[in-house]
Formats: C-alpha cells, sequence, structure tokens
C-alpha cells in the first residue's frame, strides 16, 4: 500500500469507512474540514460502500501544477483492481474550483475504481478509445465527469450552505437575477456579415 504507508493522518467518514489523506491544504485550519467533508459527499454519491470500505484517497495540494486537478491510480489490490488513487489539485484557483474540480477528480477515481477507463485512457467501459482522434472535451470520460461534477458540487453547496461561507459560491435555490452578457468590450468585428 503505497500511499497508505506514506501518510499518518487517515481520515474516515460516518458510515462508509473511505480511506482518505489531505496533504498541503491551504489554510489547513479552516479550509481542510471542508475538503474532507467534500471529498466523502461525492465519494458517497459515487461508490458502493463495500467500495469505499477498500478504497484508499489521498488529496494533495501542488502549487506546481499548471492545470485545475488531476486524479491517478496508485496503487493495484491482489486482484489487479485499482484501490489507492491519488488526486493533485491546485490551491490557486479558490475554493469553488478547488470543491468543484474535487468534484470532477473524484467522477475519475468511480471510473479507475470500477475500472469504466484504464489508466492509459485506452478504454472506456470496454470499448477501445483512441484518444489521438478525440477532442479532449469529447473524451467520454471526460464527459461525463464534466456532467456529474456539476451536480455533486451543486448538492454540496446545498448541503453544506457554501453561500454563506464562500463569496464566490451563490445559492442555487436563489431566484435568477438578470444581468447583461459581460462584454469585456465590443468585439471590432462584424459578425452579422459572417453568418
Amino acid at each position: 500500500m503505497k500511499l497508505v504507508s506514506q501518510i499518518n493522518n487517515v481520515y474516515q467518514g460516518k458510515g462508509p469507512k473511505m480511506k482518505l489523506s489531505i496533504v498541503k491544504c491551504p489554510d489547513k485550519e479552516r479550509f481542510r474540514p471542508f475538503v474532507k467533508r467534500a471529498a466523502l459527499f461525492y465519494a458517497e454519491n459515487l461508490l458502493s460502500k463495500k467500495l469505499m470500505d477498500n478504497i484508499y484517497v489521498q488529496i494533495k495540494f501542488n502549487d506546481k501544477l499548471d492545470v485545475y486537478g488531476y486524479a491517478s491510480v496508485e496503487e493495484y489490490n491482489d486482484s489487479g483492481k485499482p484501490r489507492e488513487f491519488l488526486i493533485e489539485l491546485n490551491p490557486g484557483i479558490g475554493a469553488r474550483d478547488i470543491l468543484e474540480t474535487l468534484a470532477h477528480e473524484m467522477v475519475h477515481v468511480k471510473q479507475y475504481a470500477y475500472s469504466e477507463m484504464n489508466e492509459s485512457a485506452t478504454r472506456w467501459r470496454g470499448t477501445k478509445v483512441n484518444v489521438d482522434t478525440i477532442d479532449y472535451w469529447f473524451e467520454p470520460w471526460e464527459i461525463e465527469a464534466y456532467g456529474m461534477s456539476t451536480g455533486l458540487f451543486t448538492k454540496f453547496v446545498i448541503k453544506e450552505e457554501l453561500h454563506k461561507v464562500f463569496k464566490n459560491i451563490q445559492d442555487p435555490d436563489t431566484p435568477i437575477v438578470a444581468e447583461p452578457l459581460g462584454w469585456l468590450e465590443w468585439p471590432q468585428q462584424d459578425f452579422e456579415n459572417q453568418i
């Protein structure tokens, strides 16, 4: 157990006991509890209780990342199934994006754990996939991760009332307030003649 032997602070949630560690969390005292609760909430909505009892997830904040986040398989069990995972998150993207990216990466953990995709991203649910011919945004595992992460994050926002805690998170239950389109400046091109 590669990661488990490296980390001493393993969290376990109520009910299923997913092993979880959080490393280099920004604002450790105040923000780490939100990261922990989010990870456990996402796992409870994505994984069976039996699977949660048998996986380990390390969440590591890495200020060298040039992306929002990344999930990888770190170790396999004796049956060859992925059971230890590393999620790296960029700490400089703010609370909202960290928690939403965590939801996205937890979907990837689910995909690996259930063998829906392989580590080399060449198979999706038993079908061979050539990533050289598919745009990132159309890769099937990314379509699922982006779609599910929105719902998971929104449910977590509602459950935790995060709109009362972080300034860049809105209450999803409030009425919509009309806003202008938000142009930074009027485009110089004549779009109407391009149709």
